[in-house]
């Protein structure tokens, strides 16, 4: 009966006649993660945008550069139209450049509070390490195939002419 009243006691039942509406907070690294996703979000969005823009005045700027048209006043225009595409393009690159470093900047953010910055960081130096191994690699064996060809040239050459002999019957 003792136990059975500790139980009792300890875990009994709390009239709570609070009937206010309690409000759930969730953590807030959560919420901030959230909103970081959504600027990511947006920033792609805006540079896909400049993208399609950057690449639509490309296009007039090589359609202009191979009009022939040897009008007077077309090529004063043209002079004109040319300057602005030149500005156009400039500043779409310059705002790509500005939405892809902070794009950057905000992934970094978020790697850091999910704790993954220092592991994704190395995975980076890793593949950097790697690329730049194969490319070392492949430039090695092709020199390498290179120098055995230029050494073996004069046996190439021997060969070459005993056939060549061989095929020249007295």
């Amino acid at each position: 009966m003792l136990r059975a009243n500790f139980f009792f006691k300890l875990f009994k039942y709390k009239d709570n006649r609070n009937h206010q509406i309690v409000q759930y907070n969730s953590n807030p690294n959560f919420s901030l993660q959230d909103e970081i996703n959504n600027k990511i979000l947006e920033i792609d969005q805006k540079i896909s945008e400049n993208s399609k823009a950057l690449v639509e005045a490309q296009i007039v700027k090589y359609r202009s550069i191979f009009s022939r048209s040897n009008n007077f006043i077309d090529q004063i225009g043209k002079n004109v139209y040319k300057t602005k595409l030149e500005e156009s393009i400039n500043w779409h690159q310059k705002q790509l450049k500005e939405l892809y470093l902070r794009r950057i900047e905000l992934e970094r953010n978020l790697e850091k509070m999910k704790g993954i910055f220092w592991l994704n960081r190395i995975k980076r130096l890793l593949k950097i390490i790697l690329t730049g191994f194969f490319i070392f690699l492949s430039l090695f064996i092709f020199l390498s195939g290179f120098m055995i060809i230029i050494y073996l040239m004069p046996l190439i050459i021997l060969i070459f002419f005993v056939y060549l002999l061989s095929l020249k019957r007295y």
